[in-house]
Formats: C-alpha cells, sequence, structure tokens
C-alpha cells in the first residue's frame, strides 16, 4: 500500500490499480503471496483500503467542443491529398510546385491533427517522428520516380519529376482512411477497456482483447483497400489513363503498406509505446534510404553488385515496378509493429486511463454505497 500510494490515490476505479500494478511487475503469483486470487483481486482491496479526499460533484454533461474540431482535423490531410491528385493532369513545373504544395499540406495536416482524438499523443513521441512521416509520404509520391532515374543511369535531376494518377490516388486514398483510422482507433480503446472491466484476470484479459486488436487491423486494412481500390477504377472513368497495371497495382499495395504501419505505429504510441513506434517508422525510412544508396553506389566502377537486389525486387515481366520498395520498407515494418503490438496491447496497463483518456470514454467509478469511500 505505501509503495503504490501515489497509485491508489489517483486512481479512478480498481482497474486501474490492477493495470498499474501490472505495470509494476506485479503478477497473479504475486498476488497470491497477499492472499488474492489475482492482481484483480489485490487491486480491490488496495482501492477500498484507500482513503482520498471527497471529490466535488461533476459538472453537469454537455457537448463535447471538440468533436467537431477533432473530426475537422482528420479531414485536413484528405485536402493535401487531392491537390496531388489535381496536379496529375498538369505537366511539368506546375505541375510539381502543385504537387509538392499537396504533399507539404498532407504532412502538415497529419502532425497537427494527430494531436487531437483518438490519435492524440501526450509526452514520449521522439521529436523526430513527424519528419519520418514526411518522408514516407514524400517517398511515396516522388521515390518512385527517383529511383527510375537512378537505375535508369541519370547522372542527375534533369527533369521536373513527373507524377503519374496512380501515385497521385494513391496518396488521396491514403489521407482519405485517415478518419477511419481515428474511428476504429475509438472503437478499439473503448472495448478494451470494457473488456478491462468484465474480465476476472489478466489471462482473460488478454485472451479478450487479442481478436479486438485483429479486427482494428483488419478493419483499417479493409478500409485502405477499398480506398485504393476507388482510386483505380475513378481514373478510367475520368478519363486519367493508367499505363502498366502491375506498376500501377504495386503503388496500391505500397499505398496500403504505408496506411497500415501509420496506423500500427499510432495505435502503439497513443497506448503508452512512443519509442516502440519511432522505431518502426525509423525502420521503414532506413530500408528506403538504403535501397537508395544501394542503387547509388551501384554506379561506381567495380560496385555494380551492390544495386543487383534493388534491381531484382523491383524487376517485373512488363518493366520495373519501382513501389516494390516502399511496399516491401513498410510491410516488413508492419508486421513488426504488429507483432510487437500483440504483446504490448494485450497488457491491462497499455489502457490505464491516462495512455488513452482521449480515445474511450472513462469507465464507471464505483460508487460509495459499493464501499469505495471506505
Amino acid at each position: 500500500m505505501y509503495r503504490h500510494r501515489d497509485l491508489c490515490r489517483d486512481a479512478v476505479d480498481p482497474l486501474e490499480i490492477a493495470a498499474g500494478l501490472e505495470a509494476h511487475g506485479v503478477t497473479d503469483r504475486t498476488a497470491v503471496r497477499y492472499r488474492h486470487r489475482d492482481v484483480f483481486s489485490l487491486a480491490e482491496e488496495m482501492y477500498v483500503r484507500t482513503r482520498r479526499p471527497a471529490a466535488a460533484p461533476p459538472a453537469p454533461a454537455g457537448p463535447e467542443p471538440r468533436t467537431r474540431l477533432a473530426l475537422l482535423a482528420h479531414l485536413l490531410p484528405l485536402g493535401g491529398g487531392l491537390l496531388v491528385l489535381a496536379a496529375a493532369g498538369l505537366d511539368g513545373r506546375p505541375q510539381a510546385a502543385l504537387t509538392a504544395a499537396g504533399v507539404g499540406w498532407a504532412v502538415v495536416a497529419l502532425v497537427l491533427g494527430s494531436q487531437r482524438g483518438p490519435l492524440r499523443v501526450g509526452a514520449g513521441l521522439p521529436a523526430g517522428a513527424g519528419l519520418a512521416v514526411g518522408w514516407l509520404l514524400a517517398y511515396a509520391v516522388y521515390g518512385d520516380w527517383f529511383l527510375g532515374e537512378l537505375l535508369g543511369g541519370a547522372t542527375g535531376v534533369t527533369r521536373a519529376p513527373a507524377v503519374p494518377y496512380a501515385t497521385a490516388a494513391a496518396l488521396a486514398g491514403l489521407t482519405a482512411a485517415v478518419l477511419p483510422a481515428a474511428a476504429v482507433a475509438r472503437w478499439f480503446a473503448a472495448r478494451a477497456r470494457g473488456s478491462l472491466r468484465d474480465s476476472r484476470d489478466l489471462a482473460e484479459f488478454r485472451a479478450r482483447v487479442r481478436p479486438l486488436l485483429a479486427a482494428a487491423v483488419a478493419a483499417v486494412l479493409a478500409v485502405l483497400v477499398a480506398l485504393q481500390l476507388v482510386a483505380a477504377v475513378a481514373g478510367p472513368l475520368f478519363g486519367r489513363a493508367v499505363h502498366e497495371p502491375a506498376a500501377s497495382a504495386s503503388t496500391y499495395a505500397a499505398a496500403c503498406a504505408l496506411g497500415a504501419l501509420l496506423f500500427l505505429a499510432r495505435l502503439l504510441a497513443v497506448h503508452g509505446f512512443p519509442r516502440a513506434a519511432a522505431y518502426g517508422v525509423a525502420a521503414a525510412c532506413a530500408a528506403q534510404v538504403t535501397a537508395l544508396l544501394l542503387v547509388l553506389a551501384a554506379r561506381v566502377p567495380g560496385l555494380a553488385a551492390l544495386g543487383r537486389p534493388v534491381e531484382l525486387l523491383v524487376a517485373g515481366p512488363a518493366g520495373f515496378r519501382m513501389a516494390t520498395v516502399p511496399a516491401a520498407a513498410c510491410g516488413a515494418a508492419a508486421l513488426a509493429l504488429l507483432a510487437y503490438a500483440g504483446r504490448a496491447l494485450t497488457r491491462a496497463s497499455a489502457h490505464r486511463k491516462e495512455h488513452n483518456e482521449m480515445t474511450a470514454p472513462p469507465l464507471a467509478t464505483p460508487s460509495s454505497d459499493d464501499g469505495g469511500a471506505r
């Protein structure tokens, strides 16, 4: 009681104490030494025994003023994606300028929009996280063109980057998925805290949360695939010629992999694992940079073999598929984060109130009639 007095005093219910005890390494075996069957039972006694000042009567509930603002914040990145999509119909410098403006808009809107609503992260997120997201979005637009220039033997940037319709449409679909991803994140947090309330022990809680996490990831992937399919079908309908269907398919697959990576990274950061999220995003960035450097180094006499792995990766029966590089990089990083989330997000400590107070409504606090004020 003395060691965890601050935790007990600030907890709004026994479940907060149970999550905190688990975070400090207290297991069901430890609880047995204190004559309790599990950590939940121990937390309930600690909550009852703790003296806490009488709480002021709650203010009357009113509409949440941040709801509409958070909704607008999650829609803002779509403006950048639509700007890039509009630029796909232009040529030369106008396209380059409008595309750069759209990418910048999307990056800034993503960084600012993630400060509100279900995707909000408190302290602990590395300062370079926004730069890493900016790199991933910039590569999604310009990476294929730049890699093609290097593989083609170009000695420098001799012309304005050309952004095909498939690339622009993939980015537009990716930015349109921000709002559904935020809704899925809120749903996951609410259901996980509900499972924390209904579970009798930590093992049961983990068994309840695993399918919730799988459902959340599957829902986001379904939204991403649906939006990319809409983007692929909309091109011919609006008179946009889609050349090289195989290359376009790899572009849409890369956008889905990037969306899954960003969702998993944000979900981990929201629930108290910002470093793991940053490592996953940084790994994808490093893989993309490494691919470019290998192709660049292969142009040095005697080092041609360095670029061979990248050439084999992007080679296809009908030509190069440059988007295979970001698809592989983001897909591998997303799988690694998914494996980590399967262990991290099934812990009760990942769903403490301070980790997701912007994501899910708080659990009901036991009344004084239940013994909570003793």
